[in-house]
């Protein structure tokens, strides 16, 4: 659509006397930024007209063009003599044609987004040649996003010589304005109630090309195309109606078929006794076998239970390594280990002599006196020496001599303990103390009597792995023969 003449709203006519004024007395770079549509192109063309006492040059800035083309578009509207070299920079050509100049030197390039870099640089430096007694100045359009993206990549300094203004939406009444001014414009006469334009106005972000896109659509819309749908649909009516009155009429006039209907079938209610009874009858080989699974079940966990709990306790950690500075480690029952008085490190079961030392003597002979009785699970008759060997339950080992002196300091060391039972294994005499159910009751009274006793890692042991154990009726007299 075309108008014939320009119009400028209040607003625009103000905008372009601020840019006149900024040109004339400023020396910095004007760039001027709107969104496309906003009438970027309109105001500059007004701002070129304007300048009497100016020597301007208008380029629209088409795109992939070149410096030269750039380069030759401004100074053919500048320079009145065709002799200038376009492959030189505008400011070294102005410079040099500066003396000629009667009137100062505006240049205004539109769509300037679509410069080269090199003509941008060459654009902030012509702000700083004067011409006639005036900067050179320079007005450029843009977008606001290619605005925001070029002021970062500039130098502080260089960002200085830049005077954005941005173009600001228009109004409510200058939309009317503008719709009403064009409508007369196009001598035409819609009929569009002023209502609906104006609702129509108020959804727009304020651009005059809005305006002039709504007055098109306004004088040149065509007649909305009726839908095939539509214009069929009285033919698709009338022939659903016939199909529904079809099928309606063969389902009355069908003749009823002379066969006799099938009686249904009837089953008893769910929750009736038959029905229970019944479903009872068929599952119960299910229930029953399903019973004897669980009963299996049942018991074999409950012997992976047992074994696993004997497994643990016989696994147990020793409960004396923290009174060793020891770590933790598991003790089988075969394993030995040293007894009281006695330096060898070779266990119980190897049953070989070992040699008593003197000093080994004087250390158990050297043992407290007078301390407690260390505190049992089963307490023992003290009087004499036991020699019931019980069959079940557990027992602690805390020496294992191969000497009488030694024997006889190691008993006199824990005269006032309870259970204390001396048993011949072979070559050698071992003290037992106590009688427990459980290895970890034993435990517990293996610490007591390192605490109390100052004894060396005594060892729990099963009475039934102490089947060659002779125990003695009273204190031996005399050494084991050969």
């Amino acid at each position: 659509m075309t108008f014939q003449g320009s119009v400028l709203l209040p607003s625009q006519e103000a905008l372009i006397q601020r840019m006149h004024h900024v040109a004339s007395y400023s020396d910095q770079l004007l760039v001027l930024s709107g969104v496309s549509g906003s009438g970027k192109t309109t105001l500059v063309t007004g701002l070129a007209t304007d300048f009497d006492e100016s020597n301007a040059a208008f380029v629209i800035c088409p795109m992939h063009a070149d410096n030269a083309e750039i380069r030759r578009k401004i100074l053919v509207q500048l320079i009145s003599s065709p002799i200038f070299d376009d492959d030189i920079p505008l400011a070294d050509t102005l410079l040099r044609l500066a003396s000629t100049q009667t009137k100062p030197l505006h240049i205004i390039i539109d769509d300037a987004h679509l410069l080269p870099k090199a003509l941008w640089a060459e654009c902030i430096i012509l702000n700083q040649i004067q011409c006639a007694g005036k900067n050179i100045a320079v007005t450029l359009t843009v977008p606001p996003a290619f605005l925001a993206d070029l002021l970062p990549q500039l130098p502080e300094q260089l960002r200085r010589q830049i005077l954005p203004i941005s173009i600001e939406p228009l109004t409510m009444p200058e939309r009317e304005a503008l719709y009403q001014t064009l409508l007369r414009y196009s001598d035409q006469n819609p009929f569009t109630p002023r209502e609906i334009v104006r609702s129509q106005l108020e959804k727009q972000t304020g651009t005059p090309q809005e305006v002039v896109n709504l007055l098109d659509k306004a004088l040149h819309s065509a007649p909305e195309k009726t839908s095939s749908l539509v214009k069929y649909k009285a033919v698709m009516v009338t022939a659903v109606s016939m199909l529904l009155a079809l099928g309606i009429w063969l389902g009355v006039t069908q003749p009823f078929s002379e066969e006799q209907a099938l009686e249904a079938a009837t089953y008893p209610a769910i929750d009736s006794p038959a029905f229970l009874s019944y479903g009872q009858k068929v599952l119960a080989p299910y229930f029953a076998l399903r019973a004897e699974q669980l009963k299996l079940a049942a018991e074999t966990a409950k012997v992976i239970e047992i074994e696993t709990a004997e497994a643990k306790t016989e696994q147990a950690v020793d409960p004396l390594s923290e009174f060793h500075g020891e770590a933790p480690h598991p003790m089988p029952d075969g394993a030995g280990f040293v007894s009281v008085g006695e330096v060898s490190s070779k266990s119980f079961g190897e049953d070989k002599p070992l040699e008593d030392t003197e000093p080994q003597a004087k250390a158990a002979q050297t043992q407290p006196a007078t301390i407690k009785a260390a505190k049992v699970d089963k307490p023992v008759a003290k009087a004499g020496l036991d020699t019931q060997k019980p069959l079940k339950g557990y027992t602690i080992q805390i020496a294992s001599v191969a000497q009488l002196d030694t024997l006889r300091a190691t008993l006199k060391s824990i005269e006032h303990l309870e259970g204390v039972r001396v048993a011949q294994h072979k070559q050698r005499w071992v003290v037992l103390v106590g009688n427990y159910s459980s290895s970890k009751s034993a435990s517990n009274a293996a610490a007591q009597l390192v605490k109390e006793y100052r004894l060396e890692q005594p060892w729990v042991r099963k009475w039934a792995d102490l089947k060659d154990y002779q125990l003695e009726e009273s204190l031996p007299n005399r050494e084991i023969s050969e």
